[in-house]
């Protein structure tokens, strides 16, 4: 297929009208302008559409030439050749290679809604090149799917984030085109996704980041769909995206406090570490009035359970007023997963917060959580990632994972240590974490060794973040740790942790009443029997 210049120019006839009225600039805007046009003279303004967007809405003539500029750097960047697996995608800034399927996706609302209004302000030459990278990034997004595999539980629909935005752009170029196949197809699309996440709910569940990018894309889908019912589904899914982030998220210490399907551990790095779902809301959203109750008026302790995926995950959260615990049980869900997660406070600036895992892996991961006690259980056998997505050599597949631990942010003091009981304090709690392996058929004792760390991950989506990590030892294939948060000074009884293989199935449970099941099947993966059946669960429940 070949795009040239003269399809641009037939293009040229369905951009809106010059008489689109200017947005005016919100205060915030009028600010990030004033630091955009410095940037601009410093010669560090980045090649961003949205960088352009803003320039060419501030209606000064200069401006717009400098949009111009930005827009044309940014089209530069845009694979051309329609034989390439990733013509029409762009890089994810100046500079890096071209990859990640994704990049043309994220930026389709930029350039398919924002820029699409301002082409009046665009000189001609721009607007000719500007047409013609939106038909590169509608033949992306038409691509999405041929070439990549995923593991078989996050695959298409499963891929929560991206099947949204996928939806999204064909939304939007449909209705930009004028293309009536494509209007048709985005709402054939949407309705499976929907049918998806109305019986499975959101695979990357819990996620502050890519529920965000969720609920971005929805309101696309919502103003241009033309369709009531999928109106009424979108705002749906916004609702639920809402009322979830809304339940997990400790109103004190503001972040997010549950097992979590991908998370960045921004945590780390930012005080209010909530998901821009809550903090970003568009102005004309009205929340759903649950939320808005849960937000203003909380009772402890606050309790929150719920579902996600065909293979299910189970999440939870217990929450107190200055304390929390969640966790997730169901296996591997992506490198960036969290199982547990534990948070002390007095507010968002003085608080600690425990993490398990620390460092990104695939290892696979199973909870029981019992208030403000849970239990979890790991292995070094292989995930449904390596067994359906990864295609190495599974002779090695050991050697994906790297070094696994509990992460722990700054405020933590350590108040004891020994090799089966490692007590941890912050801001009147303690958190006591129980180690332990599987040797020879039977539960040994398993020391930590504490490191550093700067990075996310060494591999996967490494971020930079400072942290310390209880490491694992790297040989035991079945290992795990049972973690009590209490008072400081409360007594704390040993857990009485207990393991049991019989008839192939796996039993680890301690004197309090946690257990967890688990068993590997014919393919080599791991599997849970779950205490309470995922069929009579809801989606999200709150309270007991």
């Amino acid at each position: 297929m070949k795009y040239t210049t003269r399809l641009a120019t037939m293009v040229c006839s369905l951009w809106l009208a010059t008489a689109v009225l200017p947005q005016e600039l919100t205060q915030d805007e009028k600010k990030e302008l004033a630091d955009l046009q410095q940037a601009w003279l410093d010669g560090r303004c980045a090649a961003l559409p949205a960088n352009a967007w803003l320039f060419y809405r501030s209606g000064d003539e200069a401006d717009c030439r400098r949009a111009d500029s930005l827009l044309n750097r940014f089209i530069a960047l845009q694979n051309t050749d329609s034989s390439s697996t990733v013509f029409g995608q762009w890089p994810w800034s100046e500079g890096r290679e071209i990859g990640d399927l994704n990049v043309a996706l994220f930026r389709s609302h930029d350039m398919l809604r924002n820029l699409w209004e301002q082409q009046n302000k665009m000189s001609a030459a721009t607007r000719s090149r500007y047409l013609l990278s939106c038909r590169r990034l509608l033949e992306a997004a038409k691509r999405r799917w041929d070439t990549e595999v995923f593991d078989i539980g996050r695959d298409f629909t499963a891929y929560s984030n991206i099947f949204c935005l996928w939806v999204q752009t064909l939304m939007l170029s449909g209705e930009r085109f004028d293309d009536a196949r494509l209007q048709w197809m985005a709402r054939s699309q949407w309705t499976r996704w929907y049918n998806h996440i109305s019986f499975y709910g959101i695979d990357e569940f819990a996620s502050p980041g890519y529920n965000h990018v969720i609920f971005k894309a929805l309101f696309d889908i919502h103003d241009f769909c033309h369709d009531r019912r999928i109106e009424k589904e979108s705002k749906e899914i916004m609702d639920h995206v809402y009322l979830l982030q809304s339940a997990i998220t400790h109103p004190l210490l503001k972040l997010p406090v549950t097992g979590i399907s991908r998370d960045y551990r921004v945590f780390l790095k930012e005080a209010d570490a909530r998901s821009a779902v809550l903090t970003a809301t568009p102005v004309d959203y009205v929340p759903p009035q649950k939320a808005l109750e849960i937000n203003q008026q909380r009772t402890y302790p606050f309790v929150v359970t719920g579902k996600a995926a065909a293979a299910p995950f189970l999440f939870q959260s217990y929450q107190l007023v200055d304390a929390a615990m969640g966790s997730m049980t169901g296996g591997a869900c992506f490198q960036q997963q969290i199982h547990c997660l534990t948070a002390v406070g007095k507010n968002e600036k003085e608080r600690a917060v425990a993490f398990i895992q620390g460092s990104n892996t695939p290892v696979n991961g199973y909870t029981d959580q019992i208030g403000t006690s849970t239990l979890c259980v790991y292995n070094r056998l292989p995930a449904l990632w390596h067994l359906t997505q990864w295609r190495g050599n599974m002779a090695e597949y050991r050697e994906t994972f790297g070094e696994f631990g509990l992460g722990l942010s700054d405020k933590w003091t350590v108040k004891s240590s020994a090799a089966d009981h490692l007590m941890l304090e912050a801001y009147g709690y303690e958190l006591h974490v129980f180690p332990f392996a599987v040797q020879e058929d039977k539960l040994s004792v398993c020391p930590l060794t504490l490191k550093h760390r700067t990075t996310s991950s060494p591999r996967y989506h490494p971020r930079p973040i400072v942290f310390d990590e209880w490491v694992f030892p790297d040989q035991p294939e079945w290992f795990g740790v049972h973690l009590v948060l209490a008072r400081s000074g409360e007594r704390i009884e040993d857990p009485g942790l207990r393991y049991v293989l019989q008839q192939g199935i796996r039993t680890f449970s301690t004197r309090q009443g946690h257990r967890i099941r688990l068993f590997v099947a014919e393919k080599g993966d791991t599997r849970q029997l779950f205490n309470i059946d995922p069929a009579l669960m809801p989606l999200l429940k709150i309270g007991r």
